[in-house]
C-alpha cells in the first residue's frame, strides 16, 4: 500500500499554475467592483480581502466540479462571496448559541456530566486562546495527538508545538483573558520589525520572529518558517535593474523602497513605499500577529491592489497600481 509520500496528489501543481494565472487575468477587470462588494457585506477593508481571496479559490474550484457552462462570471462571484459569508455568519451564531447554552447549563447543573465539562472547555478555548495556542490544545486534548504529529499537521517543529501547548493550558487556568483576547500587535515589536526590516537586518529580524514564522503574500505565495522568510525580507529590498524596466512598470515596481508605520483602525501596521513614474506610493502593506513577544505571522498585501488603494484613500497615500498576482516566471 503506497504511503502518504508516494501519493500523487500534488503532481497536478504544474497543470493548475496556468489556468489559475489566466483565471486571476481575466477577472482582473472585475476585481475593483467585487472586491468593493466584499469590503461592504464584511464592514472592513481586512475580512473583505480576506472573503475576497476565499471566494476566489471556491470558485476555481467548482471550475473543476461543474459540467455545465457557467455564465456572467460577476454574479456567480457575488453569489459565491455572499454563501461564504452567510455560512460563516452562521457558524458564529451557532457557537455563540451553543456557549451561552453551555453556560447556563453548567450554572444550572454544578455535577454536569464529562462530556458537559469537554464542551465547556472547548468553548473556554475558542474565546480564549490566540489560535496557534487553541490548535495545539484541541489536537492533543480532544484529538489525543503527540506532539510531534501535531507539529507535522501544523507545519511547525515539535519544541513550538510544545510551547504553545504549555502557554495554552497555563493561560485555561487564568481568570481574566483580556490580555489575551486582543489580536493587536504590540507597537514596540511592530516599530522593531520596521527597524530590521528597513535596513535588512536578517539577524534582528529573527531575534524578533519566531522560528515557525508564517508569512503569507495575501493572494500569493505562503512561507511556513523563518528559513524560507529570507527570501520574502530580500525581496522587499529588491530593485529592478534598467534592462528590466519594462517588467518593472508592467508589475508597478518602483525604485527606492522604503517603510514607515502607522496607526490604522486601531492596529499598527508597515507601510511599504517606493517611487513609479515620479510619485511616492504606497507598494505593500505589513500586519503582523504576535504571540510572547515574538512575531509568529506577517501578512504582506502587495497582490491586493484594491485593498492598497482602499487604505492608501484612508490615510491620504497614493497607492502604485499593483498586478493581482505574482510576473510569469522568465522563460
Amino acid at each position: 500500500m503506497p504511503t502518504s509520500d508516494d501519493n500523487p496528489a500534488f503532481s497536478v501543481q504544474a497543470d493548475v499554475r496556468g489556468p489559475w494565472r489566466r483565471y486571476l487575468d481575466a477577472l482582473a477587470p472585475l476585481r475593483p467592483a467585487l472586491h468593493r462588494y466584499c469590503c461592504k457585506l464584511t464592514g472592513n477593508v481586512w475580512d473583505g480581502e480576506d472573503l475576497m481571496q476565499d471566494a476566489l479559490l471556491r470558485v476555481f474550484g467548482l471550475l473543476g466540479k461543474i459540467d455545465a457552462d457557467l455564465d456572467n462570471p460577476k454574479a456567480y462571484f457575488i453569489r459565491t462571496a455572499t454563501h461564504l459569508w452567510i455560512d460563516e455568519q452562521r457558524r458564529t451564531a451557532r457557537h455563540r448559541a451553543w456557549a451561552a447554552h453551555q453556560v447556563d447549563e453548567g450554572a444550572a447543573n454544578a455535577n454536569a456530566e464529562y462530556t458537559t465539562e469537554l464542551r465547556q472547555a472547548a468553548s473556554a478555548l475558542l474565546e480564549r486562546l490566540p489560535p496557534r495556542e487553541r490548535a495545539a490544545v484541541l489536537m492533543r486534548e480532544v484529538l489525543d495527538l503527540s506532539a510531534k504529529d501535531s507539529a507535522a499537521l501544523l507545519q511547525v517543529s515539535e519544541g513550538a508545538v510544545k510551547a504553545a501547548l504549555h502557554r495554552g493550558r497555563e493561560r485555561l487556568q487564568a481568570e481574566s483573558v483580556a490580555e489575551f483576547a486582543a489580536d493587536v500587535p504590540p507597537v514596540e515589536l511592530v516599530e522593531r520589525f520596521l527597524d530590521a526590516l528597513s535596513r535588512n537586518d536578517l539577524p534582528m529580524l529573527q531575534a524578533i520572529c519566531s522560528s515557525d514564522l508564517s508569512v503569507e503574500l495575501v493572494g500569493g505565495a505562503r512561507m511556513d518558517s523563518f528559513e524560507q522568510s529570507k527570501t520574502f525580507f530580500g525581496h522587499a529590498h529588491m530593485v529592478f535593474p534598467p534592462q528590466m524596466a519594462e517588467l518593472a512598470r508592467a508589475m508597478g515596481f518602483g525604485t527606492d523602497p522604503h517603510w514607515r508605520s502607522c496607526d490604522y483602525r486601531g492596529e499598527r501596521i508597515v507601510l511599504g513605499l517606493r517611487t513609479f513614474d515620479g510619485v511616492d506610493g504606497l507598494n505593500e502593506i505589513h500586519r503582523i500577529e504576535a504571540a510572547d513577544g515574538k512575531i509568529v505571522r506577517i501578512r504582506c498585501y502587495c497582490f491586493c491592489p484594491d485593498t492598497l488603494a482602499h487604505v492608501g484613500a484612508d490615510l491620504g497615500v497614493p497607492a502604485l497600481r499593483r498586478p493581482y498576482r505574482s510576473p510569469d516566471p522568465p522563460r
